[in-house]
């Protein structure tokens, strides 16, 4: 049995805006001691493919709005990105019967942003997201264990930073999966239905066209699926 509800397109992104922020790695400030200072988020991966073979990595996202931003060192993914910038991710957490949970599905259109083709835009970004301090103090922790010689953390600070780039994610769907366990009430989502219900997920899909540099247009779907006790 299927029920469908409907959701505005605020309440839509809020939500959808709400689990990102709450979900994504964060900046850990000045770093006061040796060691990766970020605030580490939900597990996320990043899924891309060339040649009709995937390739999936597990990544750390940052949350600006809608738009999910990453970070990566050069690899299969960045090689993949380049000859197709068509990607996904998943964000999730370990299920967890005995309680709520949500995860989220993203496809969309991957850009590449690096200290060569824009470096105002890259640096901006490195530092809001703590990226800058994070890899600083993991080189300062190289210098302790002597895997790079004391003086030389600025020399590799710049060799490393100028081989990442950042990886901006615009979304064209975006499927937010919620799954309640039996003993939680739903009607509280549902309205005027009255009873409780084994699993339910809750899927919102959004797909984001652009018509402009200015404004987009936002088309909305929501279904909430349910198994009655």
């Amino acid at each position: 049995m299927a029920k469908e509800m409907e959701i505005s397109v605020k309440e839509l992104e809020k939500e959808l805006i709400e689990f990102l922020d709450t979900r994504s790695t964060e900046s850990g400030g000045k770093s006061e001691k040796p060691g990766c200072n970020q605030i580490h988020g939900t597990a996320s991966a990043l899924g891309t493919c060339i040649d009709n073979k995937p390739w999936v990595t597990p990544i750390d996202f940052y949350a600006d709005g809608l738009t999910i931003w990453c970070a990566g060192e050069p690899g299969g993914k960045i090689a993949n990105i380049m000859r197709n910038p068509n990607v996904s991710i998943g964000i999730y957490e370990p299920v967890d019967h005995s309680r709520e949970q949500k995860s989220l599905q993203v496809w969309g259109t991957a850009s590449l942003i690096n200290k060569k083709n824009d470096p105002g835009k890259f640096n901006k970004r490195i530092a809001a997201f703590g990226i800058d301090e994070a890899l600083m103090g993991t080189i300062e922790e190289l210098v302790q264990t002597g895997q790079i010689p004391q003086g030389q953390e600025e020399a590799y600070y710049e060799k490393l930073i100028s081989l990442f780039n950042l990886i901006k994610v615009t979304p064209e769907k975006m499927v937010l999966v919620h799954i309640r366990p039996r003993h939680i009430s739903l009607k509280e989502d549902m309205g005027a239905w009255q009873g409780h219900f084994k699993i339910a997920i809750r899927i919102l899909w959004m797909g984001i066209k652009v018509r402009s540099k200015v404004s987009n247009k936002v088309y909305l779907k929501q279904v909430l699926l349910f198994t009655r006790l």
